[in-house]
């Protein structure tokens, strides 16, 4: 795992806060109201990845079996237990579709296996690879298309995409990739994602329904890219750097694909955008000269504000709606971490 920034295969779930859009200067706190999401019964932690217009959001909590399961928060914050695929003991929540009806995971016993849940919450197993040692399947839109992607054996990763009877299919990288990850499909069914040399050299793509996939640019003097999010007018956010152990550098492409950087905040040394909503607000973390993570939004002109963490406290911001709710994990000094909600 990069220092500040995710690999192709980290969380991507997507979105502020356009409802709080504001004025401020870069570095200035949001004033958006923020409450913790709630726990299961017995738990102590949990994380918040994913949110839709609907105010519904995913994530895991804590059990009372000291086990996480995914789950699915109401508009109230309330949490409602998802479970795990029969014989496992862990599962998470990456996405949820904008009409709220699937939500895309993973589902943890003797492997790691992705996982969709459907409608009436019933838990339908998504292949991988025949070899694989893990699969998660990270994003999902309204027409039951899910991506994400299976590890093999030698470590390299492998992008896929379901339809919706479940069936796999593997999406190519670029010419000499040996490893790829696929992290949000928008509903255009456009995904992204990132695609790696046998040198390391990350590149981030973009993928046609077809499957064609295509390079996304990277900054001036720049030469590890990766995509993490598309909304449906096909503006894509990621990050940006020198090489793959340099910090990085928060990015958006145009749906024609030009690139651009977004505002940094005064003093932090680099930064990430994990989540776009569909009118380009976009959120993730800016990375401190510590190294701590604190979640930031930025408008659509790429002007940055960092959100409330009830300092002292870090975090990420992962999801963004159309209504402008983000969704995240705060870590207040010497607490568990906690799923968070930005209004």
């Amino acid at each position: 795992m990069r220092k500040t920034k995710r690999s192709t295969g980290a969380v991507a779930a997507v979105a502020v806060l356009a409802a709080v859009a504001g004025t401020g200067n870069a570095g200035a706190v949001s004033a958006a109201t923020h409450s913790e999401l709630g726990l299961l019964a017995g738990g102590t932690t949990n994380r918040a990845f994913s949110i839709n217009q609907q105010g519904l959001a995913v994530g895991d909590s804590g059990t009372a079996a000291n086990s996480g399961h995914a789950v699915l928060w109401n508009a109230q914050g309330k949490p409602t237990d998802l479970g795990v695929l029969p014989g496992d003991s862990t599962s998470t929540a990456f996405s949820v579709s904008a009409n709220g009806e699937f939500i895309s995971g993973r589902s943890i016993g003797a492997t790691e296996r992705a996982v969709r849940w459907n409608k009436d919450r019933t838990a339908t197993p998504l292949p991988g690879r025949s070899d694989a040692v893990r699969t998660r399947a990270y994003s999902i839109n309204n027409s039951t298309t899910a991506v994400g992607f299976s590890v093999s054996p030698d470590g390299n990763w492998h992008a896929l995409r379901w339809g919706a009877d479940a069936k796999m299919t593997e999406l190519p990288g670029l010419p000499g990739a040996v490893s790829t990850g696929a992290t949000w499909i928008n509903n255009q069914g456009v995904a992204v994602g990132g695609s790696v040399t046998a040198d390391g050299v990350q590149s981030g793509v973009r993928w046609a329904p077809d499957g064609t996939v295509t390079a996304l640019p990277s900054l001036p003097g720049h030469g590890d890219v990766a995509a993490t999010a598309i909304n449906d007018s096909g503006v894509a956010v990621g990050a940006s750097s020198e090489t793959a152990g340099s910090p990085s550098q928060a990015v958006k492409w145009t749906s024609d694909g030009k690139v651009k950087a977004l505002d940094n905040l005064p003093g932090d040394i680099g930064n990430n955008a994990l989540a776009i909503n569909g009118s380009g607000y976009a959120v993730g973390y800016s990375v401190m000269p510590d190294g701590k993570h604190r979640p930031v939004r930025w408008k659509p002109d790429g002007t940055v504000t960092a959100l409330d963490t009830a300092t002292p406290g870090v975090g990420d911001a992962y999801g963004v709606s159309d209504s402008g709710k983000a969704v995240g994990v705060v870590t207040p000094s010497g607490k568990p971490a906690r799923a968070w909600l930005w209004n």
